[in-house]
């Protein structure tokens, strides 16, 4: 009987881990799409809550240094398991400088550039598209 409920509960943890994805394996795959002509910089790995209602939508904040006269890429990836579709806005101070949601069309592009013209230090705010439960990853990188 122990032998039946340990195989039981293996089985369990086993099809639990089975459908997660590994963050790693999100990062490397969304790392191969940033462009040849990239310098990989940084990475983020958001796993954020479905929104309790639209006036509190969770979001990922980072800080990140950007250095004048340099052209950065923002990509983002999702998790085949995750229900929303991940958003970046690029923030200095509390100005929204870039985002990859356009609100007018609702677009949401995978990518966004910024030509940086003031060093200094910048936000990033990451949450998915209308409050969805969500995983994915958000790849900083230089264009050459």
């Amino acid at each position: 009987m122990k032998k039946i409920f340990a195989i039981y509960i293996s089985l369990i943890i086993i099809s639990l881990t089975v459908g997660a994805q590994d963050p790693q394996e999100m990062v490397s795959r969304c790392a191969l799409g940033i462009g040849d002509n990239t310098t990989y910089l940084k990475d983020f790995v958001i796993k954020l809550p479905k929104a309790a209602n639209t006036e509190n939508i969770p979001v990922h904040k980072a800080n990140i240094y950007l250095m004048k006269n340099q052209n950065y890429r923002f990509t983002m990836c999702n998790s085949e398991n995750s229900e929303g579709e991940l958003i970046i806005s690029l923030y200095d101070k509390q100005k929204l400088i870039t985002s990859s949601f356009i609100k007018k069309s609702e677009n949401i592009y995978s990518s966004v550039e910024f030509y940086c013209n003031k060093t200094g230090l910048y936000q990033l705010w990451y949450n998915f598209k209308d409050g969805e439960k969500g995983m994915g990853v958000g790849i900083v990188s230089l264009v050459k």
